[in-house]
């Protein structure tokens, strides 16, 4: 089951190693959003028959399935949410994620993690998503409070 756009603030966090997703867990439920984390692309998809989420979060380098891979049947599975990657291997302007940023066009955040990055990037998946989404609808959401702080 997919679902249509709906507001939401529900962040889905697809990592295998465990202190990232309890990091941003920690840090994502400190600044208002409503945040899943789950070990496997296997299990984000049973998350996502479930609940809409406004952003997925996924790392590149995973077991089960590559990230590209996994953004790739989120796109063939239509679900609505903004994406983001997240990769290990730290920033580098020399990066074949940050040269082939255009192609992809998906943020990528590098570990360890820039919080004020972290922020920006979530808020402005917030902001895409709820974009189309009547004003008053997303009123009542994190997003909207930390735009006017």
């Amino acid at each position: 089951m997919n679902y249509s756009k709906q507001k939401n603030n529900r962040i889905l966090v697809v990592d295998d190693e465990v202190d990232v997703l309890d990091f941003l867990k920690i840090y994502l439920e400190s600044l208002g959003w409503e945040v899943t984390t789950v070990s496997s692309t296997n299990d984000a998809f049973q998350k996502l028959k479930h609940h809409p989420y406004f952003l997925i979060l996924t790392d590149i380098a995973m077991p089960d399935m590559d990230g590209y891979e996994f953004i790739s049947k989120i796109k063939d599975h239509n679900y609505q949410s903004q994406m983001a990657l997240m990769t290990g291997f730290g920033y580098n302007p020399k990066h074949t994620l940050v040269r082939i940023y255009k192609t992809i066009r998906y943020p990528c955040l590098f570990k360890p993690f820039n919080r004020a990055k972290v922020a920006e990037t979530v808020q402005n998946a917030w902001n895409k998503y709820h974009e189309d989404l009547l004003p008053e609808q997303g009123s009542d959401l994190p997003g909207t409070k930390l735009n006017n702080q």
